[in-house]
């Protein structure tokens, strides 16, 4: 009897074991994070060559247009540095790896029906990924956001282009 006990109790711990590292490797799987990345580059040349800045551009121009015949010299040189400022920062968003957050702000509204569309739990930068753990599965969604600012044929060319060249460092732009 004590033989019986002896050669079955290991069978059972070893059957528990194997039951509990399955049910482990299950909660993972169900867990597996699916993160959503996109190329903040493309992101950028979509929205510039988008009616959605063609309207903030004409606005911007008809504010200066208003100040310059209201004779305000303090806002025309106000909105002239912002002109130059916005421009900075495009050049810095569409050649590098700058933030876009201003442009993502103008799509807020339809991130979550692009990650539905996508089945991704989060959507970063593909620039800002600095760590991901074992399991963790990326999906472009690039497209997708690109797609929110309808690019037309000539736009889909520029951001070809662009998609085949790294990132230009953030030094080499700023002494340009």
């Amino acid at each position: 009897m004590k033989r019986i006990a002896l050669l079955f109790i290991p069978a059972v711990l070893c059957i528990c074991g194997q039951a509990i590292f399955c049910a482990d490797e299950q909660a993972v799987e169900k867990s597996k994070l699916r993160v959503g990345t996109f190329d903040s580059r493309l992101v950028t040349i979509a929205y510039v060559r988008s009616s959605v800045f063609e309207k903030r551009m004409k606005e911007l121009q008809e504010e200066l247009k208003k100040a310059e015949a209201a004779g305000d010299s303090k806002r025309v040189k106000a909105l002239n540095a912002q002109g130059l400022a916005m421009q900075d920062t495009i050049h810095k968003q569409g050649f590098s790896t700058w933030p876009i957050d201003n442009i993502l702000e103008t799509i807020k509204t339809e991130i979550p029906e692009i990650a539905k569309k996508a089945q991704v739990d989060a959507i970063v930068s593909k620039w800002d990924v600095v760590y991901q753990r074992p399991g963790v599965e990326f999906v472009d969604v690039t497209d997708l956001m690109v797609e929110k600012f309808h690019p037309d044929k000539a736009t889909r060319k520029v951001m070809a282009d662009i998609k085949e060249k790294p990132p230009v460092p953030l030094e080499k732009l700023e002494s340009h």
